[in-house]
């Protein structure tokens, strides 16, 4: 699969931390779909979208991601799924991994994290000058 194929959804409720993993993956090529800023409008873009990745904050007012991951999980059993995060509370990241996700991208992030996380979880992923 290449970067341009890859449909990515991101779900965070900080404009600052959407448009920073928005400008670094359209840069590498990939194709954001959609962006919600909470966890409800986040649940029914991914229902609608069907990504094959979603990036996925845990702590957003009313709805977290750690609400709406089993019903994300339960309905798009394909979608991969990294939960990004800035919490170090141990036991929200065994929730998390107990729910399903696929990795983690930790605040503050680095490009170069973000783009590694990414190709870990998308199996057959080749970067934009690689050759099949």
């Amino acid at each position: 699969m290449k970067p341009e194929e890859l449909r990515i959804l991101l779900i965070d409720d900080n404009d600052i931390t959407r448009e920073v993993l928005r400008v670094v993956l359209r840069g590498q090529g990939y194709q954001i779909v959609g962006e919600a800023g909470d966890g409800d409008q986040g649940l029914q873009m991914a229902l609608e979208q069907k990504p094959d990745l979603i990036l996925l904050d845990v702590m957003m007012p009313q709805v977290s991601g750690l609400d709406i991951l089993p019903r994300i999980r339960e309905q798009l059993s394909d979608t991969r799924i990294l939960l990004v995060t800035g919490s170090e509370d141990h036991e929200t990241l065994r929730e998390a991994a107990r729910s399903g996700i696929d990795g983690f991208i930790m605040k503050p992030f680095r490009a170069r994290h973000i783009t590694e996380a990414v190709s870990k979880v998308i199996p057959g992923l080749t970067s934009a000058g690689d050759t099949p």
